[in-house]
């Protein structure tokens, strides 16, 4: 009896250690899978764009839910949402991104901006990774990043 109880707290301490950093590396894959959808919204928009010879570009309606919309050339009709990206639970884009990102039948952004468009995208602890898109249409996305550091 007193060998199965050692062996019990023995799973318990080391399961006190393991769960914290389970929860931690839980967020931080759902912070890099957020980013990662982004861009990957942001790619397929300017392949919509290339392909079609047209604008597409991606919409920010909400702070967790990015659409891939394709405009009409002539402006005569609403844009076609041609996709959706719901970020996953406890990430969240900053408020402050910008709310629309558009490209050209060249991949160029549209229209060109000063300075590359960010987006910040949130997750837990204060974590953050930034998705950024040339004026060119590049896009990449940052290493992980901490508020508070630098």
């Amino acid at each position: 009896m007193i060998e199965m109880a050692v062996v019990l707290l023995i799973i318990a301490i080391v399961a006190a250690f393991v769960v914290p950093q389970i929860i931690s590396y839980l967020r931080m894959y759902r912070l890099g899978v957020g980013a990662r959808n982004v861009a990957t919204a942001l790619q397929r928009a300017r392949y919509l764009a290339t392909s079609n010879n047209t604008r597409a570009g991606v919409l920010v309606a909400e702070t967790q839910r990015v659409d891939i919309e394709q405009y009409d050339p002539l402006g005569n009709e609403e844009p076609k949402n041609r996709g959706t990206v719901i970020l996953p639970e406890g990430v969240r884009l900053d408020p402050e991104a910008p709310k629309q990102i558009a490209f050209d039948g060249r991949g160029v952004v549209t229209p060109m901006p000063k300075e590359s468009p960010s987006i910040r995208v949130n997750g837990a602890d204060g974590y953050y990774l930034v998705v950024t898109v040339s004026p060119t249409g590049q896009v990449t996305v940052s290493e992980t990043l901490r508020d508070g550091t630098t």
